[in-house]
This record gives C-alpha cells, sequence and structure tokens, in this order.
C-alpha cells in the first residue's frame, strides 16, 4: 500500500508539473468516491509535506472527469483502467494521456 501511495502521488504531480507551473496553485484531481477518492487523501497528505496543495474533487458520473479534464478545469483524474480511457478518447476524442497508474478495483458481473 505504501508503495501504491507514492507511485500515485508520483502520477500525479509529473501531471500537474508536466501541465502548468504550480506555485501557489492547487492541483486539482477527479476522483470517484470509493477506493480512488481514499487513496488521493493519502496522496494529498504526501503532496503537501512536499509544498503541494492538492484539491480532490469527487465525481460520481464516470465521463465527467475527463470531459473536464480535456476541458481544462482539472489538472488530473484517477479513477479509470486504461481501456476505459482509450475508448473515450477513441469515441471523444480527448486529448488526454497517462503518466501514471493508480488501483484497479475489483468489478463484478450482473445480470
Amino acid at each position: 500500500m505504501r508503495f501504491l501511495l507514492k507511485l500515485t502521488a508520483a502520477a500525479v504531480l509529473t501531471a500537474a508539473l508536466t501541465g502548468q507551473a504550480i506555485a501557489n496553485e492547487k492541483i486539482k484531481v477527479a476522483v470517484t468516491p470509493g477506493a480512488h477518492e481514499e487513496v488521493m487523501e493519502q496522496v494529498a497528505k504526501v503532496a503537501a509535506t512536499k509544498g503541494l496543495d492538492i484539491e480532490i474533487i469527487s465525481f460520481s458520473d464516470y465521463v465527467i472527469p475527463n470531459q473536464a479534464l480535456d476541458d481544462g478545469d482539472l489538472d488530473a483524474n484517477s479513477f479509470q483502467h486504461k481501456p476505459y480511457l482509450d475508448n473515450q478518447i477513441k469515441d471523444r476524442g480527448y486529448d488526454l494521456a497517462v503518466v501514471g497508474y493508480n488501483i484497479l478495483t475489483p468489478m463484478g458481473i450482473y445480470s
């Protein structure tokens, strides 16, 4: 878990640093409620010790975070697996790129 937090923090920080100058600015990161939000809360604590202020924005809708990121309203998001992102880029024409990987929670099959 500790390694995962460090890896996630590095990915978020890389995304923010490559996207814009962050002097005294909040880094806006979208997540979905649950595990992704809990991990990002820990990442924000680690980032704060490095002088970075992460604002966590929780979305219950899976489409809005990518749209908001593509529109420039967010600096990063952390909620999806790569096949979902690839599909969103293909279907919606987003200009998004993977900068790191986060957790992948178990998913059920329902009928």
